[in-house]
């Protein structure tokens, strides 16, 4: 009979491996990834205000060599919606 303690393990870890990212990735969330934490929570807290809208955002975002666009920064506010970005920050 074959070993299949290989196979079992391969199987076990499919099943513990987190989802694979469908689409392409949220540009916000890789602009994040790439700030020290408190400059990535200092962005965090300015696309939670209401007040500041995508379009300034993404205007300051790109002045400071991180280009996005208003869109994005709107799709990301709306993370967890059904028409919003799969980004889980």
């Amino acid at each position: 009979m074959a070993d299949t303690n290989g196979l079992i393990a391969a199987l076990a870890q499919l099943t513990t491996a987190p989802p694979p990212q469908r689409g392409p990735r949220c540009t916000v969330g890789a602009i994040l990834d790439t700030l020290d934490t408190a400059t990535a929570q200092k962005v965090r807290d300015v696309i939670e205000s209401p007040g500041i809208s995508a379009t300034q955002i993404a205007d300051t975002l790109t002045a400071s060599d991180h280009p996005v666009q208003a869109p994005a920064v709107a799709r990301h506010r709306r993370r967890g919606a059904s028409n919003g970005c799969r980004c889980p920050r």
